[in-house]
């Protein structure tokens, strides 16, 4: 049975009172996921939306010649899938969890149902829209704007935090990806991704063991 106590938190339930969180819960259906485990993958068939109640997931965007965009971070409280919730069609990203994460799936029929019973959900889900929209927009305009030396930076702290593992003050990587994925990844030179992890590693915010990467986490909050 869901906790209506976890659900308190998530964005699109605001503003619903303890009863009508309860009556929510048995149309849910609980998904944990572990660190590393992923969700979603892009262009697999839509079968509903998710709240997450713990942890937090990546959103990411893996086209057609291997390049990689981190889209967006999917915290506590926040919810991923609802794209699909109108219109039934298959996923546009990949959703991977950055740490043990817990969740709860309604099928879009369900939400539907729910948005009639309690029109502040469907108030919530426009404001949620709404933020994603200018999300994006930003996101287009900020990646635009980057070089290729920014691009491999904001490519390495993202996947630092999503398959590395945390120790004290910095995050190890221990198979990290090469030069050529890396560039196949990012559509940017091999030359550009060896000479920005050089320089990072001479300014002592990486450092490079073989195949292992160590990021300072400290690293991480500069921009």
């Amino acid at each position: 049975m869901t906790d209506a106590s976890n659900l308190s938190r998530v964005n699109i339930l605001s503003g619903l009172s303890n009863k009508e969180l309860e009556d929510i819960t048995w149309r849910l259906t609980p998904v944990n996921l572990s660190k590393g485990s992923y969700l979603f993958y892009r262009n697999d068939e839509s079968t509903g939306l998710y709240m997450v109640c713990e942890g937090s997931l990546q959103i990411i965007i893996d086209n057609d010649v291997s390049r990689e965009i981190i889209v967006y971070t999917i915290g506590s409280g926040d919810i991923v899938g609802e794209m699909t919730i109108f219109k039934r069609k298959i996923r546009s990203a990949t959703a991977v969890a950055l740490s043990d994460s817990k969740l709860y799936k309604i099928s879009g029929e369900k939400f539907i149902d729910v948005m009639r019973l309690y029109p502040t959900i469907a108030i919530n889900l426009s404001r949620i829209l709404i933020d994603r929209l200018l999300s994006a927009d930003e996101m287009i305009e900020r990646l635009g704007a980057m070089d290729g030396t920014e691009r491999v930076i904001h490519y390495l702290k993202a996947l630092v935090i999503r398959d590395g593992v945390m120790e004290n003050d910095i995050y190890r990587l221990d198979d990290r990806p090469t030069y050529l994925q890396i560039s196949q990844r990012l559509g940017i030179s091999e030359k550009t991704i060896y000479r920005t992890m050089r320089t990072l590693a001479k300014n002592g915010d990486i450092e490079l063991r073989g195949r292992k990467l160590i990021m300072k986490t400290s690293f991480l909050h500069v921009h």
